[in-house]
């Protein structure tokens, strides 16, 4: 377990990113790849159990973490990880292109699904796009993930604040994977409004992204029909 630096967005420099892999090596690799980019490496830990005292202690912005790990499992970490810290980014990054390991992930609370072996650019260009808010599944691996969520886990508690119509409207399409070009051609709006209506929902439901905006609206049986 390695703390390098506490806090998150310390100086508006970047990204906070903590590492989460049984093996130093793999994590050494991860955080050389991520040298000189706006995604700064502030901690890592060794197994599922280590990684939930380190995000508690400080809330990074992404984690990356491995699913399969001597001394705690990722996908069960992946659940404290974001009861400890709900607005922290989780990514799976594994060896296992497992349909059923991906669903877990994505109920759990997961922002994104990589597997080991993805290049530099590659992964840079997933981070980013989490950065800004945008999903890192197609619409069909989505789907296929939204079905393994049981409307019967939802959650009982009342909104702080209640979505509008038009948020509602646009969660629905947003939880068929559509992007944020492709809802405003849909609701005939402008993008930029469809963006600050994704802000807005995100906010109100308190998750950390669409992905788990995507994962509510199925909790609570919004999905259109397949």
């Amino acid at each position: 377990m390695t703390d390098r630096e506490t806090g998150s967005h310390t100086e508006n420099t970047g990204y906070t990113v903590v590492l989460v892999d049984d093996h130093a090596i793999w994590r050494g690799g991860v955080s050389s790849m991520l040298e000189d980019t706006e995604f700064r490496v502030v901690g890592e830990a060794g197994s599922g159990r280590e990684a939930v005292e380190v995000v508690e202690r400080l809330q990074p912005d992404i984690v990356l973490m491995d699913i399969r790990m001597a001394g705690g499992d990722g996908l069960e970490a992946l659940v404290a990880v974001k009861k400890k810290s709900p607005k922290t980014a989780v990514v799976m990054l594994t060896t296992y292109d497992n349909p059923t390991y991906m669903a877990r992930a994505v109920a759990g609370g997961a922002a994104g699904y990589l597997l080991k072996g993805i290049e530099r650019d590659a992964l840079l260009k997933a981070l980013r796009a989490i950065a800004a808010g945008e999903m890192l599944l197609s619409a069909q691996e989505l789907a296929r993930s939204l079905r393994s969520v049981s409307p019967q886990t939802a959650d009982s508690e009342d909104l702080i604040e209640p979505l509008t119509e038009r948020e509602m409207d646009v969660l629905r399409l947003l939880a068929t994977g559509l992007s944020n070009r492709d809802i405003a051609s849909v609701l005939f709006i402008a993008e930029s409004t469809v963006k600050s209506h994704v802000e807005h929902i995100i906010n109100k439901l308190g998750v950390s992204d669409r992905v788990q905006a995507a994962v509510w609206a199925a909790r609570k049986g919004l999905l259109p029909p397949s």
